[in-house]
C-alpha cells in the first residue's frame, strides 16, 4: 500500500510534539496490518468516519489523524484532536 500526505498534515505534523510525530509513524507503520484485520487491531481506534473513504486512528488519547483510503493508496489529510476533527468534518459537509 502506497501512503501519502497533504501538506496540511505535513505542516501539522511539523508543529507536533517529537513523541506524537512518532506515534504517529508507529501507526503508519501498523495501517495495512490493521485494515487487514480490524478485530485484532481495535486498539487503534481504526474506524470509518465518512461516506467518502474517510478514516480515523487514534494517536494516543488526545490525537487523531484521518485518511482517505483507495484501493492501493492512503492519503493522510489531517491531524488535530477530538474536537478539530469534528470541526473538520463538520467543514466537509
Amino acid at each position: 500500500m502506497r501512503v501519502s500526505f497533504l501538506d496540511r498534515l505535513l505542516r501539522q505534523l511539523r508543529a507536533a510534539r517529537p513523541q506524537d510525530r512518532t506515534a504517529v509513524l508507529d501507526a503508519l507503520l501498523d495501517l495495512e496490518a490493521a485494515l487487514a484485520n480490524p478485530a485484532r487491531h481495535s486498539g487503534m481506534g481504526l474506524r470509518k468516519l465518512h461516506p467518502t473513504d474517510l478514516w480515523e486512528v487514534r494517536i494516543g488519547l488526545a490525537l487523531r489523524v484521518l485518511f482517505r483510503l483507495s484501493r492501493d493508496e492512503a492519503v493522510f489529510v489531517f491531524l488535530g484532536t477530538h474536537d478539530d476533527v469534528k470541526h473538520f468534518l463538520k467543514n466537509l459537509s
